[in-house]
């Protein structure tokens, strides 16, 4: 498994170099007045170097999750539950005495 991570270090960066020199002969079209032959030379470069600079990335997070793996023990604990609230209809005594509650309010509930 350790040849995979490797194999995508070495092809991003492949891509990488393939990238630059195809961004060096774009230049070169440029400084000879080929305008028309620059335009798909610049974006097929630009794709490349895009490319590699993925592969480097994705080797990059490979490592990572592998050394994640080794040293991760699985803590366990006890499952704490929080307190709750009732969500159940509010009860008539906490109601606040209005018009239509003065009877609740005086103690003659229903």
């Amino acid at each position: 498994m350790r040849f995979a991570y490797w194999s995508r270090e070495l092809a991003g960066w492949g891509l990488i170099a393939i990238g630059l020199w195809q961004f060096w002969n774009t230049y070169v079209l440029l400084t000879n007045r080929r305008i028309f032959e620059a335009g798909p030379a610049a974006f097929i470069a630009f794709v490349v170097f895009r490319g590699g600079l993925h592969l480097l990335k994705v080797a990059v997070a490979a490592q990572a999750a592998r050394s994640l793996a080794d040293s991760a023990v699985p803590h366990t604990r006890k499952a704490s539950r929080m307190a709750t609230r009732s969500v159940a209809p509010t009860s008539v005594k906490s109601v606040i005495p209005g018009p239509k509650s003065r009877a609740v309010a005086n103690g003659a509930a229903d």
